[in-house]
């Protein structure tokens, strides 16, 4: 078949990376890009030589050229995009979260299966080597029953100036565990406890620590805070236009076996004088080909299912909507001090 055009909503620093990942894909072509900022919105029409440019995003989806609508604009628009162009029969890649209300996503999910759209949300660590590792010798059988499940995600204290005022971190970081929670375990949450603390004084706390119980007996247990130093040591350092750190680790216990993966230790560091960084190799890494890792391995695999219209059977949609589901009860059951029942 013919090229999928493609229109991305979204100029960001998330943006940029789609559009630099989505060029060096021989099946899409990028036709547009969509902004209310008009100064990013023009710079990033010129610097990727994209021939239309909207300031509203309703219009680009409204663009007949156009087959799939790559959504990586601010997380409180994610469902409400997706539902516009959905109904316009487009297909979407939505980054995520899948939206930030459990009605949209919800309504994301019904529309998908109506229209016959393929609809992928963006949880790049189910295509990250060492995450998909995992996963595999889950299936194996390695470990054996899981029994528990314990998750930490930790950021940059400087990043939250901008996230603390936009979003609960739970939909932001806590989100990739879930649904890495979700692909492992491979069951439903039932019970949700939960607490946060806010030390940095905007809308929406910098921590928060969840215990999560499923249906086949497996516990899981998430914390998240976004106030690492200055001096933490940096694996943010190039592609993404955003030094920092991130620093994620995971372990699977089980009655035969455990995995566990640490994502801020690559075995790779530089030291100078003034910094100390550990590059990070498995997300959005520079190769000999151009930007690797999990966001082309992910992107490209969308491509690919939208082609064959299929739903992906590594990301499927209704995961997304679940996690979606879950995150609405840690923030709930941390307002109210109480377990939540799904």
């Amino acid at each position: 078949m013919d090229k999928l055009k493609v229109g991305l909503i979204g100029t960001g620093r998330f943006g940029r990376l789609h559009l630099n990942v989505l060029r060096q894909i021989e099946k899409c072509e990028i036709v547009a890009v969509a902004d209310i900022n008009e100064e990013s919105l023009l710079k990033t029409k010129a610097d990727f030589n994209i021939p239309k440019s909207y300031n509203d995003a309703l219009e680009l989806i409204n663009d007949q050229e156009i087959d799939v609508v790559s959504i990586v604009s601010d997380e409180s628009t994610h469902g409400y995009l997706a539902i516009e162009s959905i109904k316009r029969n487009k297909h979407v890649f939505i980054e995520k979260p899948i939206a930030t209300k459990y009605s949209e996503a919800t309504k994301v999910l019904q529309l998908a299966k109506k229209h016959n759209v393929q609809v992928m949300v963006g949880n790049i660590s189910r295509f990250a080597t060492p995450y998909f590792s995992m996963k595999k010798a889950v299936d194996r059988g390695v470990l054996g029953d899981i029994v528990t499940v314990r998750t930490k995600r930790d950021f940059s204290k400087q990043w939250f100036a901008d996230f603390g005022k936009r979003v609960h971190p739970v939909y932001e970081s806590g989100i990739h565990d879930l649904d890495l929670l979700l692909w492992y375990i491979d069951s439903k949450c039932k019970e949700v406890f939960s607490v946060e603390h806010n030390i940095s004084g905007y809308q929406y706390p910098d921590s928060f620590s969840a215990t999560l119980k499923f249906e086949n007996g497996v516990i899981a247990t998430m914390e998240s805070a976004w106030l690492y130093p200055n001096g933490a040591p940096q694996n943010l350092v190039e592609t993404l236009e955003l030094d920092g750190t991130i620093n994620a680790d995971i372990e699977i216990i089980g009655n035969k076996g455990t995995a566990n993966y640490q994502l801020n230790h690559s075995g790779y560091s530089i030291w100078t004088d003034d910094m100390h960084l550990q590059p990070e190799l498995t997300l959005w890494n520079q190769d000999v080909i151009g930007i690797g890792g999990a966001i082309r391995t992910e992107l490209a695999h969308f491509i690919s299912q939208v082609v064959k219209n299929e739903e992906s059977p590594i990301a499927p949609l209704h995961d997304s909507v679940d996690a979606l589901q879950i995150a609405d009860a840690i923030v709930l059951s941390a307002q109210e001090g109480t377990i939540v029942k799904l």
